[in-house]
């Protein structure tokens, strides 16, 4: 067997690290034949272990990039007209599409950020932009059924297919095939650091966010600093709070300053080998979403799951552990049903972890191993593409197809810009 994943991207964040992460287990597990399409230095090759079975297509902007075997084509879902155009696929080539975000294949979002909010909230203001593409759109919600129907792709939750359906329509009696994300690292499950922990954590609380600082995720994280303080400083708690990743809103980090309960700590980014040794020393409980919950809870440390917003959290929101999750969610768009009026879930929660520590790192481990480890994903993944006979060929040409303002913007990205990514 023949899988190649595509991502080229220059930054490390959940797609890089999901697919570097099956990749590096099949390299390690199986006989399978690995292609990873990136740049030189790109995220996804930078994350993927050395192999003698690992071959490496480098990808540039602007220029062809071939792909012309008999593989399997993982791709993080999306609008075919979006797709890097660099890439040339040959006919011999099926595709696997794997919808890791709600919006992946919604057309017609705009990019203003009021406008954009008035469609989330309601699919009767989308739809009113919707119909000066109405032609294509009914093709996109066909061919979307079409995958399904055919196992030609997997949605990580409930809540990404449901949006899918949601924005796009169509047969309610689709049944979609879920694919959760996984976890997978060098440190291994310690349970006499667990026992440790608990009894350092009712001194001084360790807690951690782990994740970029995107555009997306800023939002809860302020959120999350400002509350965290306020109840240290009320109830007398000593807690230090770590932030681990970096990007491009780190400048946005919202925070007055230290005081005698409550202190930041701005670690930065860290590779993934490091992130785990970080944690295992250093941490006791994690603040995340995606790929960095399960980087915690791998470990037994108690993950709170956050929640993302492209605006200013104003409400009272309301907290939630990992293993309190639904429909393999890691993290949604807050939207009002997250809200609860005068709550203290984290008030709660952060009592909890200090004195019921043991209780939340084994809840939070069995919730991984049952929906999230490595080994059961990975399986799955491979069953599902065995069966897999979607050739890229096969997707029908009107989506292929570029409109006039994104070929204008192609072309102001290489004439202008220089490159796809801003450095």
């Amino acid at each position: 067997m023949n899988i190649t994943f595509f991502f080229p991207y220059p930054y490390i964040s959940g797609i890089p690290v999901l697919f570097s992460n099956v990749a590096n287990y099949l390299l390690s597990t199986t006989d399978i034949k690995v292609n990873i399409i990136d740049y030189k230095d790109g995220a996804l090759i930078r994350s993927c272990i050395k192999h003698d079975n690992l071959n490496f297509i480098e990808f540039k902007d602007f220029e062809p990039c071939n792909l012309d075997l008999d593989t399997f084509l993982i791709l993080q879902a999306g609008l075919p007209y979006k797709l890097r155009n660099e890439l040339k696929i040959g006919k011999s080539v099926r595709i696997f599409e794997w919808a890791a975000f709600e919006y992946n294949l919604v057309p017609n979002l705009s990019r203003i950020g009021a406008v954009r909010r008035l469609q989330e909230k309601s699919s009767v203001i989308y739809n009113l932009l919707r119909v000066f593409d109405y032609k294509k759109n009914i093709i996109l919600s066909k061919w979307t059924e079409e995958l399904i129907s055919r196992g030609a792709i997997a949605f990580m939750t409930e809540i990404i297919f449901k949006t899918t359906q949601k924005y796009l329509g169509g047969s309610q009696n689709v049944k979609p095939v879920y694919l959760p994300n996984l976890g997978t690292g060098n440190s291994l499950y310690n349970a006499e650091r667990l026992k440790g922990k608990s009894q350092e954590v009712k001194q001084c609380m360790e807690i951690a966010w782990l994740g970029r600082i995107a555009d997306f995720k800023i939002s809860i994280l302020n959120y999350s600093i400002k509350k965290i303080k306020q109840i240290a400083t009320n109830e007398g708690l000593r807690i230090n709070f770590h932030i681990i990743g970096d990007g491009e809103y780190g400048n946005s980090i919202e925070f007055d300053g230290d005081n005698e309960f409550f202190c930041l700590k701005n670690i930065g980014s860290l590779s993934k080998a490091d992130v785990d040794l970080y944690l295992e020393k250093n941490i006791h409980c994690l603040f995340a979403m995606g790929t960095s919950a399960l980087d915690g809870a791998r470990l037994g440390l108690p993950v709170v799951l956050l929640d993302y917003s492209y605006s200013k959290i104003v409400g009272d929101y309301n907290f939630r552990y990992l293993q309190h999750a639904t429909g393999f969610d890691l993290g949604h768009p807050i939207t009002a049903i997250d809200f609860v009026p005068d709550n203290v879930s984290l008030k709660n929660m952060i009592f909890e972890m200090k004195y019921h520590y043991l209780i939340k790192s084994n809840e939070v481990l069995e919730y991984y191993m049952k929906n999230h480890s490595v080994e059961k994903i990975t399986a799955k993944l491979i069953e599902l593409i065995k069966n897999n006979h979607y050739y890229y060929t096969e997707i029908p040409a009107d989506l292929k197809s570029l409109s006039v303002i994104r070929r204008l913007y192609l072309l102001y990205l290489k004439k202008f810009q220089k490159r796809y990514y801003k450095v």
